[in-house]
């Protein structure tokens, strides 16, 4: 009797949380249906192949971001955190530096979109797997260990991007400063062929072991106790976050607080804590707000602001709510 309630109850959760991914995607793809067709009819032979690529490269950092904040929140247990404090746009930004400090401008712009990509990716890639060796070593597992290292690590970095832009050229200083911004105005197809590759294997990687990280958000105690290798599945996880972070991060530029945004109102709408779940709602999330809003300062607003700012300032509130919050509690 009570395991028949109990299959009622699931089944009827499981029917809830798929209507509600159901709805998120169908939002998601009408966003995306707009910002390509939208006055786009009467030259789409030209409007509509740059549309798409930009499209693309929207929708790639929107899961991407979206996704590897839930990833990260999971194995943290912290609702506040998102992998941005691990100094992946710290890094960005001082390979944008000193590659412009070193080689020139010019040389930066010949050089293939292709090839910058590959350059931050590997590079972002590097910095966290190193970290995490480092930190999380036999003998130790502790995550927040990891992230406060993190942070001084990106404080260093930023601190030698600084200086490098103090002794700089002024025109050189400016080419350095539009690349350290996130940009969605123009983007690499070549670069974008790679990320959506990268981008769709670690997603997939982490859809396929969400069951078992999320035993993760239990702690290393009950982890370890039903048998599961909690230092292995944690830098599994940080892994397969680092990569999607690194990939979007290497596309567009950084974006510190779009994932902290977009993963805690999936919260609220996917009403679940299973990381399957959550992935695909944050997902569709990231795809509506990111595609959404692109499509609407475009088209609607006439360009009035960029987007970047508006999530950046929206996150950051956010997470000041949040800290005040749990001060208060």
């Amino acid at each position: 009797m009570h395991d028949a309630v109990l299959d009622r109850i699931l089944n009827a959760r499981r029917s809830q949380a798929r209507a509600r991914l159901i709805l998120v995607g169908a939002l998601a793809i009408a966003m995306c249906v707009f910002f390509l067709t939208y006055d786009a009819f009467g030259a789409w032979a030209i409007i509509g192949r740059l549309r798409a690529t930009r499209l693309g490269a929207l929708v790639v950092v929107a899961a991407s971001l979206s996704v590897a904040t839930a990833v990260f929140q999971a194995v943290t247990r912290n609702r506040i955190l998102a992998p941005s404090v691990m100094g992946f746009d710290s890094m960005f930004q001082l390979v944008a530096t000193a590659s412009v400090f070193f080689f020139g401008s010019a040389a930066v712009n010949a050089m293939p979109g292709s090839a910058m990509f590959l350059i931050n990716t590997a590079l972002m890639t590097a910095l966290a797997v190193s970290l995490f060796l480092t930190v999380l070593r036999k003998g130790r597992s502790n995550v927040y260990l990891l992230v406060l290292v993190g942070i001084v690590v990106g404080t260093f970095l930023r601190s030698v991007t600084t200086l490098l832009s103090t002794v700089m050229d002024p025109g050189e200083y400016l080419v350095v400063s539009d690349k350290g911004t996130a940009s969605f105005a123009v983007v690499n197809g070549q670069a974008l062929g790679i990320a959506v590759v990268v981008a769709l294997a670690a997603l997939a990687y982490v859809v396929w072991r969400s069951p078992v990280w999320d035993i993760l958000a239990l702690g290393p105690e009950i982890a370890i106790g039903l048998g599961l290798n909690y230092r292995r599945e944690v830098r599994l996880a940080l892994s397969a976050s680092t990569v999607l972070v690194a990939c979007a991060t290497a596309l567009v530029g950084p974006l510190m607080f779009f994932g902290l945004l977009v993963v805690n109102v999936g919260y609220y709408v996917g009403r679940s804590n299973k990381l399957r779940d959550l992935v695909g709602v944050t997902a569709g999330l990231g795809v509506v707000v990111l595609v959404g809003g692109q499509a609407l300062l475009e088209h609607v607003f006439d360009q009035a602001t960029v987007l970047p700012v508006i999530l950046e300032l929206v996150g950051g509130l956010l997470l000041l709510t949040m800290i005040v919050r749990g001060a208060r509690r």
